[in-house]
């Protein structure tokens, strides 16, 4: 095939990735337009949800050195959307044949399972669109064990009284306290991932030592580098490598110990840059970031843990939070999150250096680097897993972006603004310093 026939052929592969994209933009769109009704009991051929036979195969809980272990395959977030006290409330009970969880205020059965069983896509897809689930009292490490399960699906669980010593102290606290009644849905949001991040990282199986993440900054500005690493410095992900590739620009005069700095030729194009930076890099995932965007501190755990439990190539977060410099306004664009996708943010990616070997490496591009890369995963059979966006703030400046439909594209019918950034912990404090925390 000639190089005119090469061409041809990744334009009409992209053509149909984007087209898929667009497709799949309207239908998350439709959804949050229009939210699902609590679905019923999924299985055709059970009438009713009783507790399920027992499975075959090795429990996916259990207890290991003190504390309650959950494995990748025990439960996930995914397909969690919308969150708030509007959401249907439920009710767990733990008896001799599993657990179940009844609908507030009728007792209705919704959803059972049985303890040290995954929980499969179907019981997930209930889960998904239940609101807080009050725990009846009990105790002992069966009681702990399904806590610590259930609380990594994104479920609100309100344990007053959680078995203490099994579960972990970050844990506990979440489940004992919930928001206050007058909280608007992202703090309900919020609270959903707080306790699945914290059951994921003091109790997911396999990640008692997290793995060696590098985290990749290419930059032609000096200017915002101090800030860019002083965000990735500020990470609470204990495994951290911080990688600055200077592409074609001296360095600023201080970097916190540790940063390794690696001087690029202005001559290399992007993606020649980033595989520069890669080769000087030692962690066995690397995460992209940019020099401008806004990264909160524990973004780096959610990039681990939503490629824990989702297994996918490459995960990211979209860039639902946009932050419109000139008018010093965040929006929130209407994305949707926990779903296997093709596209993710640039900033935000995140895969092994074994996979990124396996797909060619950086592709050798000018420009568009992350759509090529990710071109590639979707060709090549990979997958892309979008995990929750709080943590990343997409920058717009006035001008300067490769991309630039206009300030104006981003404030078409936003979910919500906010003057300045989120008041949530989870974005961070660097980009705005002054900012109003109230919403618009």
């Amino acid at each position: 095939m000639t190089a005119t026939g090469v061409r041809g052929v990744a334009d009409a592969v992209r053509r149909r990735v984007r087209l898929r994209t667009r497709l799949r933009r309207v239908r998350e769109a439709w959804r949050h337009r229009f939210p699902a009704r609590l679905p019923p009991w999924p299985d055709a051929d059970q009438p009713s949800p009783a507790v399920p036979p027992p499975a075959v195969g090795p429990p996916v809980t259990g207890v290991a050195g003190g504390m309650v272990t959950v494995a990748a395959a025990a439960a996930s977030p995914q397909g969690r959307q919308r969150y708030g006290r509007r959401q249907p409330a439920g009710r767990l009970h733990l008896n001799d044949r599993g657990w179940e969880i009844t609908r507030v205020p009728d007792g209705t059965t919704l959803v059972a399972g049985r303890v040290g069983e995954p929980i499969d896509r179907r019981r997930s897809a209930v889960l998904a669109e239940l609101g807080t689930v009050t725990c009846d009292p009990a105790s002992g490490p069966v009681w702990a064990q399904l806590l610590a399960q259930l609380a990594v699906t994104g479920v609100i669980l309100h344990a007053p009284d959680p078995p203490a010593g099994l579960l972990a102290p970050e844990l506990i606290a979440l489940l004992r306290a919930l928001p206050p009644a007058t909280a608007d849905p992202m703090a309900w949001e919020v609270r959903s991932i707080r306790q699945r991040r914290a059951a994921l990282r003091h109790h997911g199986a396999g990640l008692a030592r997290p793995p060696a993440v590098s985290a990749l900054l290419v930059t032609k500005r000096p200017q915002l580098v101090a800030g860019a690493v002083a965000a990735l410095a500020a990470q609470t992900y204990p495994e951290l490598e911080i990688v600055v590739g200077l592409h074609g620009v001296a360095p600023p005069p201080e970097l916190p110990p540790g940063t390794r700095v690696v001087p690029i030729s202005a001559e290399r194009c992007l993606g020649e840059a980033l595989a520069e930076a890669t080769g000087a890099a030692t962690g066995e995932l690397l995460t992209k970031v940019d020099d401008d965007d806004q990264y909160g501190p524990e973004h780096v755990w959610d990039l681990v843990l939503a490629r824990h439990y989702s297994g996918a190539t490459v995960v990211g977060k979209g860039a639902e939070f946009v932050y419109l410099e000139p008018k010093r306004l965040t929006v929130r664009r209407r994305m949707g999150a926990e779903f296997f996708t093709d596209t993710v943010a640039g900033g935000t990616m995140a895969l092994s250096r074994e996979d990124l070997a396996g797909l060619g490496g950086w592709p050798a591009v000018p420009r568009s680097v992350d759509r090529a890369l990710l071109d590639r995963v979707v060709a090549a059979g990979g997958t892309v897993y979008r995990t929750h966006p709080l943590g990343f703030v997409y920058i717009r400046h006035g001008d300067g972006h490769t991309w630039d439909p206009g300030l104006e594209y981003f404030l078409r019918d936003p979910v919500r603004k906010w003057r300045g950034l989120p008041p949530y912990d989870e974005f961070g404090e660097a980009c705005e310093p002054n900012r109003n925390r109230g919403g618009v």
